[in-house]
């Protein structure tokens, strides 16, 4: 299965074995969550809509009942944050929030299921929500989070890194309703998005909100929705629609999708995650050292180290070594790379490279090396001011200005400009070149017609 399709279950359900990763009893979200980690959630789950349109749970004053409305006026951010302090204690009101399943565009990056025990029967619902939960556990490109529904009920919360049509999110959960052997019924077993519904859909609450119809909270189970926010994809900001990649689904990406800066990163990531991932014994040491000797050269050290997180993270059998001995021996992998690029380096590229004051300087210099050497039957190459912004962690803006500070610097030097639509700037590799020397030479001395008047100029040679 490719890192961004979305499953398709088998059936019959194999037996449930995760039940003991459940430790105890549910716990409130603040017990999971930070006051950045909810909010981060929430506007996660807005599914960059409009900043009005989700979903407002109260109790009616004159009624006393529960009420679940669309917002038309109100601010999600306003309303997250006050969600956030009911949670934790410090609202003097009483406040929830929800969202929808979908955008404008009919597509989503979450799903959620609702198992109900409005019959009476919670057994039921936990066995149900148990079983989708294992059968959804072992998707690493799944980010799930299972907690109650602040009643006798259930909510399974299913994440991805990338957006997916609403078509694709309801036929993977009707999968899952499937194999746990019960039928999509409103009471029962309901599901977010459910494309036989007309419109927006129906909203449900976000994981740990106040339960209006029972005046209790969410307890949180499991989380692993903090996992997505170390995915290149979310690091990258490609958790915004346009720049989502949406060909591993069958869906042919835009022009400017496929040229895209974060569509290029994130295809990059997949790749080495791909081709280093660790699926034996005993190999995990040796990925990384392949890992880090093909992306030293493409990439700086931060976005390398994210890469070998996620290559631990998703590692098949996990390692025995933890995971702060996976970073140290990245360290000591990649300080030995250094080393020997350094080695490498003449005279001259060693004294500019020396004279850089930050790593996305140092990063950039390692990077635009290694593309100037790629091809020597050309004398310029081209550096696409977007492409390095993303391998050295800078804005486009950012990238541009640094390569004009290596041009003043004499690392670079300029040989075509931009042609828009049809060619990037191309540069020359200049920083193996000998300064030259100025120096003064004496011309024939110059006679203004005054014998006494013998005047003589310098003039510096080029």
């Amino acid at each position: 299965m490719s890192a961004a399709a979305l499953p398709s279950l088998p059936a019959p359900l194999p037996e449930l074995k995760t039940e003991p990763v459940f430790l105890g009893h549910g716990k409130k979200a603040d017990l999971f969550w930070t006051n950045e980690d909810f909010p981060n959630l929430c506007t996660y789950m807005l599914n960059d809509n409009p900043d009005n349109f989700f979903l407002m749970p109260f109790v009616d004053k004159k009624t006393g009942r529960a009420k679940y409305v669309k917002a038309f006026e109100a601010s999600a951010v306003k309303r997250i944050r006050w969600a956030w302090d009911t949670i934790n204690g410090t609202a003097k009101s009483p406040a929830s929030v929800g969202f929808y399943a979908t955008n404008a565009n009919g597509k989503s990056r979450w799903g959620a299921i609702d198992f109900d025990a409005h019959d009476g029967d919670k057994l039921r619902a936990r066995d149900l929500a148990f079983k989708a939960f294992a059968a959804l556990f072992h998707y690493p490109e799944l980010f799930l989070v299972l907690g109650t529904s602040g009643s006798d009920g259930w909510h399974l919360f299913v994440f991805t890194a990338d957006y997916h049509p609403v078509s694709k999110w309801s036929l993977l959960l009707r999968n899952v309703a499937a194999v746990v052997g019960a039928p999509v019924q409103q009471g029962l077993l309901e599901i977010f998005p459910d494309d036989n519904v007309r419109g927006i859909g129906y909203g449900i609450r976000a994981p740990g909100t106040w339960n209006p119809k029972s005046d209790s909270f969410d307890l949180i189970v499991y989380e692993r929705f903090s996992k997505l926010r170390e995915h290149p994809c979310f690091m990258l900001g490609s958790a915004k629609e346009s720049n989502a990649s949406l060909s591993a689904l069958g869906e042919p990406p835009s022009k400017k999708q496929a040229g895209s800066p974060s569509s290029k990163k994130n295809t990059y990531y997949r790749n080495w995650l791909r081709d280093f991932a660790i699926t034996a014994p005993r190999s995990r040491r040796d990925q990384l050292c392949k890992l880090i000797g093909t992306t030293f050269y493409q990439a700086s050290r931060n976005e390398v180290l994210e890469v070998a997180k996620l290559q631990y993270a998703n590692a098949s059998p996990a390692p025995t070594t933890p995971l702060d001995g996976h970073l140290a021996d990245f360290e000591e992998l990649w300080a030995g790379m250094e080393r020997n690029w350094l080695a490498e380096l003449s005279a001259q590229e060693r004294k500019h490279f020396d004279l850089l004051t930050t790593g996305a300087e140092g990063d950039a210099f390692r990077i635009i090396r290694n593309w100037s050497c790629k091809d020597t039957t050309k004398s310029d190459f081209k550096i696409v001011a977007e492409e390095l912004a993303w391998r050295i962690l800078l804005s486009i803006r950012g990238a541009g200005k640094l390569r004009r500070r290596f041009c003043s610097l004499g690392i670079l030097r300029k040989t075509a400009e931009y042609v828009p639509h049809k060619m990037a700037c191309r540069y020359q590799w200049i920083a193996n070149n000998e300064p030259k020397r100025k120096q003064a030479a004496l011309v024939s001395p110059q006679w203004n017609g005054d014998p006494g008047d013998v005047r003589q100029s310098r003039k510096r040679a080029a």
